[in-house]
């Protein structure tokens, strides 16, 4: 038998065991990341219910969602990501999951926020879809661009003869030094953020739903993580300090494959050059380190990925997928029981204009994985 206890900061080292005898040793299990993550978000603190055994007192599991904004038509609304979902193995098959969950989303509904959604890897997204009624809105297309064809076919095949029949991509996906006398492509730091407020607020409206990206934001999301490292370029135009885009990019591996993340990626507009000169610039950082791989999460409405394709990035083959990457979404009410209900209406989910992932504006800026 367990009870549902609501987290406190103190609890923080018992968790921390639980989930490095779940996850291992990484970033989901490191002290600092996690109070960054629950403790320092401009959007709030973290809401996290734990699972305890009655008798034994050990933690069985645990439920966390963190705060996060959005401008969604026009007026602000505040939603919850799930993520960090855990149950220890011989706790399993207790309905912990969905029982911790319920309780978040009731505590959620409370607090005045009006959904919760997430990005579920394939073994949790069936207890979210079929037990906790959230809807799939859809996956996220990963796109993808060679940056040094030849390393890549040489890793796959293992032949370097084969790998040199890639000569020939290797000089078409090669990134060529781009610029234009007109613009300035810098990079940002967490002390040069003057000119982030004033363009969220010219390009919030950019999308019918995004994540609010202002300097609070930008400042905790990519500069102020104890355990990543991000690199950051802003653009202006030469005769002004107004920004017009930025674009946010991440080194890792990616099934032992160098790889080059562009882990956010956003421009004005009314200036499509912008969001040319800041990919080139950081598909050039990605060269200078020796990655092999770019890739993006990106939405094909988007202004963003259509700039992304035109350099060359093409979307993944779904069965070459590292995972699937489902948005899903769920509408919160201070009853849960009769929240389900609604969601079983299709008139009312039809109605609910968040439900149609083609008005929504996501990165891999908007989760945590990256």
């Amino acid at each position: 038998m367990w009870k549902a206890v609501k987290y406190l900061p103190e609890d923080l080292p018992e968790t921390l065991e639980m989930t490095r005898e779940y996850y291992g040793e990484s970033w989901i299990s490191d002290a600092g990341y996690l109070k960054w993550q629950y403790e320092a978000n401009p959007a709030g603190p973290a809401m996290i219910q734990l699972a305890r055994d009655v008798e034994t007192d050990q933690l069985a599991g645990q439920y966390v969602v963190i705060p996060m904004r959005f401008k969604a038509y026009d007026k602000t609304v505040h939603g919850i990501l799930s993520l960090n979902t855990l149950t220890r193995q011989i706790y399993t098959g207790q309905g912990i999951f969905t029982g911790l969950a319920k309780t978040v989303y009731q505590d959620g509904a409370e607090h005045g926020f009006e959904f919760c959604y997430g990005f579920p890897n394939p073994n949790s997204y069936p207890g979210f879809t079929k037990k906790l009624g959230f809807a799939d809105l859809g996956c996220v297309p990963l796109l993808l661009r060679p940056l040094n064809p030849k390393a890549l076919v040489k890793q796959k095949v293992g032949s370097s003869l084969l790998a040199s029949l890639a000569l020939p991509f290797q000089l078409y996906y090669k990134v060529k030094d781009r610029s234009d006398d007109h613009y300035e492509v810098y990079p940002l730091t967490a002390f040069d953020l003057s000119e982030i407020n004033a363009f969220w607020a010219k390009v919030q409206d950019k999308y019918p739903i995004m994540g609010i990206r202002d300097a609070d934001y930008i400042r905790w999301r990519y500069f102020e993580n104890p355990y990543r490292d991000y690199q950051i370029y802003g653009i202006h135009r030469k005769n002004s300090s107004q920004l017009i885009g930025y674009i946010v990019g991440r080194c890792t591996e990616v099934e032992g494959i160098s790889s080059g993340m562009i882990v956010d990626f956003l421009v004005d507009p009314s200036v499509p050059a912008a969001g040319n000169l800041l990919l080139n610039r950081l598909l050039r950082f990605f060269v200078d380190n020796n990655l092999d791989l770019a890739g993006s999460l990106m939405l094909p409405h988007t202004q963003e990925s259509r700039i992304l394709k035109a350099n060359g990035f093409i979307t993944c083959p779904r069965a070459l997928e590292p995972q699937p990457f489902p948005v899903i979404y769920r509408r919160l009410s201070p009853n849960v029981e009769e929240e389900r209900e609604e969601k079983a209406d299709q008139v009312k989910r039809a109605q609910d204009p968040l439900l149609q992932l083609n008005h929504w504006f996501l990165t891999m800026g908007d989760y945590d994985a990256i």
